[in-house]
């Protein structure tokens, strides 16, 4: 297969890419935030890279196919959280660490640092298994790999590239990703063809998705924006709190009407393929069946940049705050060799997760939800300058992301109640805990 053939090609290149930039590396601060050089253009391709992974393209279409226009609430929700972000810029200044742990042990001291290095790293393997997901997903159409063995060769190109390169390679090559993810996506939108079927989506609101889903996926997802360790890390790699302003400015001026694109797609698929099973991906479905052959090839690849930018970021993020437990400190000359071996073990358990549960949004509602209970609250209140008691974060965080697991997990019908609950029992917590 000709399909087989490029894909092989474009693995090779992506190792190429991350072999180039391991004989860059130079020291831990061109590992972990690209010695903190990136300009304009490279933050901004990385920022939305990361954000456009599996679960915001595959898994956008996927939940539009079901709820109708209510999917576009997903990427703006995204923007909304990045606009928040904005004012808070300016306080990272003076920070010169590595990642959200850091600053959050800045605030409220060492064993809050360490419990949230612990929380973040395991929520973000669930984080990593969505994208490995997708792209096992994508790979069972464009080539004759099972699920298994595309789950096993797109997790171990995602290891052996992050290994290489860490952020030097991830914050080079992510532009380029992203001009394949955009073109890939709008070409679909371009190319599908006109329809007058009897089918009327749904609302932005409606009884699939209510006010309550609304407010839940600000509050687990919309944070993670605000204050998250994935686009934190995009933001330490910037020369100057310019160029980190102007790159979200961007970004949200981009993911927009990319939202609005998503779910015009997902739309399209749910009045043209009314039947899909629920293990079909409507975005897949319609590249395979609707469009030219030449622009669904383009669109597989863009998907697949999509994915290896998001899962890279979040497999450095994770193996790098992990090392940092024991390491204390990523200028540690052990440093980058210990996160290496971390992404190899972060990266196996990814595996392991996206061969046993296979739904993309599930895996990264799940993280997300964990770390959102646990750690929202103690970030953003540290950065606007309160300060708490260490046992009160630390119970905090537990309570929270406690609560949050057991309502995603456990909560059937009632599970954003308790997931709100979440939010107000860590908060209370950190109340109480004031230091004054």
């Amino acid at each position: 297969m000709v399909e087989n053939v490029f894909l092989n090609l474009y693995f090779i290149g992506i190792l190429a890419i991350g072999y180039n930039s391991f004989k860059k590396v130079k020291s831990s601060s061109h590992f972990f935030i690209a010695n903190r050089e990136a300009n304009v253009f490279q933050v901004t391709g990385s920022l939305l890279a990361t954000v456009l992974g599996s679960s915001a393209i595959l898994g956008n279409i996927a939940s539009t196919y079901h709820i109708g226009w209510a999917g576009i609430w997903l990427l703006l929700c995204a923007a909304f959280g990045l606009s928040m972000l904005l004012p808070l810029i300016k306080k990272f200044e003076k920070f010169k660490g590595y990642n959200l742990p850091e600053m959050l042990g800045g605030f409220h001291g060492e064993e809050v640092r360490i419990l949230s290095s612990f929380i973040i790293s395991i929520a973000w393997i669930g984080i990593v298994a969505a994208q490995i997901m997708g792209a096992a997903q994508i790979m069972g159409i464009i080539s004759n790999f099972s699920y298994f063995e595309s789950v096993i060769l797109s997790g171990t190109v995602f290891i052996i590239y992050t290994i290489l390169g860490g952020q030097l390679s991830i914050i080079k090559t992510d532009c380029i990703q992203l001009i394949f993810i955009l073109f890939g996506i709008l070409l679909c939108f371009l190319f599908l063809p006109n329809f007058n079927l009897n089918y009327v989506p749904l609302n932005v609101i409606n009884e699939k998705f209510n006010t309550l889903d609304l407010l839940v996926l600000i509050l687990t997802y919309s944070s993670t924006f605000l204050v998250g360790p994935d686009i934190y890390s995009r933001i330490f790699c910037a020369k100057s709190t310019e160029v980190a302003k102007k790159s979200i400015i961007i970004s949200i001026s981009i993911l927009i009407p990319l939202a609005f694109v998503l779910t015009k797609i997902g739309i399209y698929a749910a009045g043209a393929y009314p039947n899909l099973s629920s293990g079909q991906s409507p975005l897949l479905h319609v590249a395979a069946h609707t469009l030219p052959k030449g622009i669904s090839l383009l669109l597989y690849f863009g998907l697949l940049s999509a994915i290896i930018s998001t899962a890279d970021t979040c497999l450095l993020t994770s193996a790098s705050i992990f090392t940092e437990i024991f390491t204390k400190n990523l200028e540690n000359k052990k440093s980058i060799k210990l996160t290496r071996i971390s992404i190899a073990i972060f990266g196996v358990f990814s595996i392991l997760v996206a061969l046993k549960l296979k739904f993309i949004l599930s895996s990264l509602l799940l993280a997300l939800s964990v770390y959102s209970g646990a750690l929202i609250i103690p970030v953003f209140a540290g950065i606007l300058g309160f300060r708490f008691k260490k046992e009160f974060v630390i119970s905090a965080i537990i309570l929270g992301g406690g609560t949050a697991a057991l309502g995603k997990i456990y909560g059937g019908n009632n599970a954003n109640y308790i997931l709100i609950f979440a939010f107000f029992i860590n908060s209370l917590t950190l109340f109480f805990g004031r230091k004054k």
